[in-house]
């Protein structure tokens, strides 16, 4: 750099050709030298390395040379590779070759020799190479099995695969995970194929599964970047899915921290749902501490809330399935130890319940906070902290627990004596408040429900104290079904703890007297049945053959008799009509006058009845069928239920018919041994 005569200074820079130089004046480049420094300058990629551009021979552009047999040659040969080209997913895995595979594997093994993580780098890029087919497949593979497309490949080339993997730790492979999503992510967003980094990391996460959730934090930042570019975060959902098909634990983490968030959008709602489906269902589930934690108070009422106040903006198919889903997810959510765990979810359940939510929100919320009284006995303090401060809420809970009462009595997690101590607690506070009956809302509901609650369990106290001799003979019901219980389960009379009590005090002789007298009186009645029914059936059909006939006849003169009689009466209606006509003049026209308006009242009254009922046999239909007639109680299983009755039943009885004729012929040829000797 020097100075000119003027005081400017200039940059001077060397020339490509020789022994020349450039002068730049003020330091400016012009157009064409600004786009040679662009094109020469590093590049930044997408996770942040830089790629240098080489500069030399072989970076320029040579000039179009002229058509001649070579670039021919190379056409064709171009043309011929293209057409080579597999055209679907199915194709391009099955060509996979086991051999071409293991020879990339020895070479960059002998190269670096403690770097396993550079084995997993070329492998997956060759995979990703050789498995591209014309047709791209859908980014989840919609309509194939879990298992696809890893299904397709031959066992030889997953054996290599899997082989490998098992060389290396956990730090390493979670650390090819990452670098397989990251490079599937950015060559999508190129155009490029990337069923090849697919088919890795669905090997990978049925060898390991507990590897794709290392870096799971960074997959939901990079999610939250891609999301507005659907084909390409609908494939980072189903790669980094995949580790949780066949684990439930990995796959409710995965569903409820990259997944749910996208459940309200509508390019994403529906394999989120289906995925979610997925895991509880066939993943295994359960309901424990370490899934409680995953899936919290915050996750559990972000699902709720979506399920039944945002959910119509979904397709029916998918509303229906995540309707499906909800009740495993809140399963899920109150864990395997509810009595310590609802405490959490009431003070929501109970905020959400107000008189603008949606009428089935409520129904759910009822049911939910019942639950948490039934399971949770601490659910009653936390109620009395937050009844002021929720009244309105509390006042609709309390005129629900007027219908559910008797079932909330029957709780056996609920201390029965701290309904009338809470009842009575907020009669107290009411009547503080008394004053201030029309100013605060829900004040006087909550009055006159709390009044009924206490009404009902006075009552419940006065039935239980006339309901002795009734406990008595359900006493002596339950004391034979123990009975009956107790020898089935020992196998034996002699064997079980009845039988042993007699016979320590003495009384089997006894019993087994009045065993033999009733199993001997059994078989002789049965005996007796056996050959005296048939005779006096057909006796009896003989006897009562001529009467029945005769009964029959009569029965048809009788019939005959009545239609002559309706025959009568329609030919005397005109005479006896203009003799009414004649004594009361307009009576005949009135009375069918109001009775037409009697039908006419009659069918508007049905019609608004109906109208006015639909909708609640539309929930009734809808609570049955989602929540009730699900899993042991669904259709097809209570079909098989019915059937498997039907079916021992009818093997019960025919065991006991060829027992007691077992019996009886054994009996027969006593008695004529006996009479022989």
């Amino acid at each position: 750099m020097a100075a000119n005569g003027e005081g400017d200074w200039e940059l001077v820079v060397r020339s490509n050709k020789k022994g020349k130089n450039q002068t730049i004046v003020n330091g400016k480049l012009s157009r064409d030298e600004k786009r040679e420094f662009f094109q020469k300058a590093p590049k930044a990629t997408f996770n942040g390395a830089i790629e240098i551009t080489p500069i030399g021979k072989e970076n320029r552009k040579p000039k179009s040379p002229k058509a001649g047999p070579e670039s021919k040659k190379k056409g064709e040969k171009k043309g011929n590779s293209a057409s080579h080209q597999p055209r679907t997913l199915d194709e391009a895995v099955a060509r996979l070759s086991v051999g071409e595979m293991q020879s990339l594997l020895d070479v960059v093994m002998s190269r670096f020799l403690d770097s396993p993580l550079i084995w997993l780098k070329d492998l997956a890029s060759y995979l990703n190479v050789r498995v591209s087919p014309v047709k791209q497949p859908d980014p989840v593979f919609k309509g194939q099995d879990p298992s696809y497309p890893a299904s397709r490949m031959s066992n030889k080339v997953k054996q290599l695969l899997l082989s490998t993997l098992s060389q290396c730790s956990d730090t390493v492979l979670a650390s090819f995970h990452k670098h397989c999503i990251t490079s599937m992510v950015q060559e999508q967003i190129k155009g490029l194929s990337v069923a090849g980094y697919k088919l890795f990391l669905q090997i990978l996460s049925i060898h390991r599964p507990h590897v794709g959730v290392v870096h799971l934090q960074s997959y939901c930042e990079l999610r939250q970047s891609i999301q507005n570019q659907t084909p390409t975060c609908l494939s980072l959902l189903w790669a980094v899915g995949q580790p949780g098909i066949n684990n439930f634990g990995i796959g409710l983490r995965i569903w409820m921290e990259l997944m749910v968030p996208l459940i309200g959008l509508k390019n994403y709602s529906a394999y989120v749902v289906d995925y979610g489906s997925d895991v509880f269902s066939g993943g295994g589930g359960g309901a424990t501490k370490e899934y409680g934690d995953v899936l919290g108070v915050r996750e559990f009422f972000s699902i709720l809330d979506f399920t039944w106040c945002s959910s119509g903006s979904l397709a029916k198919p998918v509303q229906r399935q995540l309707f499906a889903l909800y009740p495993k997810v809140k399963t899920t959510a109150f864990t395997s130890s509810p009595e310590v765990v609802l405490r959490n979810f009431f003070p929501s359940f109970l905020r959400r319940l107000n008189m603008d939510a949606p009428e089935q929100l409520k129904i759910e919320l009822k049911t939910c906070l019942v639950q948490c009284l039934m399971q949770d006995p601490h659910c009653w303090n936390v109620w009395s902290q937050l009844y002021v401060k929720h009244l309105p809420q509390s006042a609709i809970l309390l005129k629900h627990l007027v219908v559910e009462m008797d079932m909330l009595s029957q709780s056996s997690k609920t201390n029965k004596g701290e309904f009338p101590k809470m009842f009575k607690c907020f009669s107290e506070t009411n009547k503080q408040m008394a004053h201030k009956i029309d100013s605060v809302p829900g004040l006087r509901d909550a009055t006159e429900a709390t009044n009924e609650l206490l009404s009902h369990l006075r009552k419940v106290k006065t039935i239980k104290k006339s309901s002795g001799s009734r406990f008595w003979s359900i006493l002596v019901v339950v004391l034979i079904v123990g009975i009956i219980w107790d020898i089935k389960s020992a196998g034996s009379f002699y064997g079980s703890k009845v039988g042993l009590i007699l016979e320590r005090v003495g009384l089997i002789p006894y019993v087994e007297d009045f065993g033999r007298s009733l199993r001997i009186a059994t078989i002789q009645a049965y005996r007796w049945c056996v050959y005296n029914i048939p005779f006096y059936y057909s006796k009896g059909c003989d006897l009562a053959e001529p009467y029945l006939l005769l009964v029959w006849s009569w029965f048809e003169v009788a019939v005959a008799y009545f239609w002559a009689a309706l025959d009568s009466i329609v030919e005397y209606i005109p005479i006896i009509k203009e003799s009414i006509e004649k004594r009361l003049p307009g009576l005949s026209t009135s009375v069918i006058y109001y009775t037409n308006t009697m039908l006419q009242y009659g069918n508007t009254t049905v019609i608004a009845v109906k109208d006015a009922a639909m909708p609640y046999f539309l929930e009734v239909h809808n609570y049955v069928s989602t929540k009730v007639l699900i899993g042991a109680l669904a259709p097809e299983r209570l079909h098989e239920y019915v059937i498997g009755s039907i079916e021992y039943l009818r093997l019960l009885i025919l065991r006991i018919h060829s027992t007691l004729m077992d019996n009886f012929e054994q009996d027969t040829e006593n008695i004529v041994s006996k009479s022989s000797l």
